[in-house]
């Protein structure tokens, strides 16, 4: 017997520029996951508004929207957490947007509102919190742990036993070696190189890796 279709999930994006552009290209590639309109939270906003042909709808208008639907915020900063903590309160659930072409491991662990885009590659028993953005071709070893709303930039490359503080960046091209440990709230600069630990709320650039700049508040 020929099994029914399954029925996408109807997906709501945060935000309305562009890397929300960059995430609806992704869900066009999502047999699963069916774009339904970008939401707005901040000014100007104007009502009958359209980006890529789907209606921009206000935050505010969220609760219309019954059980059936699902969101992803996308916005690349870490401050994608107000946004998100705003649609959570009005009744949002989050869903998880995969690439098709990302390779994930059977045994890894994703946090719900994460994007993982095309080329990405998650090695085995990894632990990836939830808003996480791993952008294209960014590859995560074994056993490595990323923190909440983290990103990790096209290309990076992060080795096996790295753990990834929240809200933290790491940058294009950056390679984090093994068992290294990367605070809160930092950022590792693009092509950087990290051979030791990386405190909290630093910038580090180079290669090797050295803080240029304390008290951070991130990307």
């Amino acid at each position: 017997m020929i099994q029914p279709a399954a029925t996408p999930t109807k997906l709501l994006i945060l935000g309305n520029h562009i890397f929300a552009e960059e995430v609806a290209d992704l869900v066009s590639d999502i047999p699963d996951l069916e774009l339904c309109g970008f939401v707005a939270n901040m000014q100007p906003y104007e009502p009958g508004a359209t980006l890529l042909g789907y209606p921009i709808f206000w935050i505010d208008e969220l609760p219309r929207f019954d059980d059936s639907y699902r969101a992803v915020c996308a916005i690349g900063s870490h401050k994608r957490r107000f946004f998100v903590q705003q649609a959570q309160e009005l009744g949002m659930r989050f869903a998880t947007v995969i690439h098709p072409t990302a390779r994930i491991s059977r045994t890894a662990v994703i946090g719900e509102g994460t994007i993982i885009s095309a080329g990405a590659l998650i090695a085995g028993y990894t632990e990836i919190g939830r808003h996480v953005i791993i952008n294209r071709g960014a590859m995560i070893g074994h056993h490595t742990k990323i923190g909440d709303l983290a990103n990790i930039a096209p290309g990076a490359n992060l080795a096996g036993l790295v753990t990834v503080g929240k809200y933290t960046w790491v940058g294009l091209g950056a390679i984090v070696l093994e068992r290294l440990n990367i605070g809160e709230q930092s950022i590792v600069g693009a092509g950087a190189l990290v051979t030791h630990d990386v405190p909290d709320r630093v910038k580090v650039v180079g290669a090797p890796a050295r803080i240029v700049e304390r008290d951070s508040e991130g990307l």
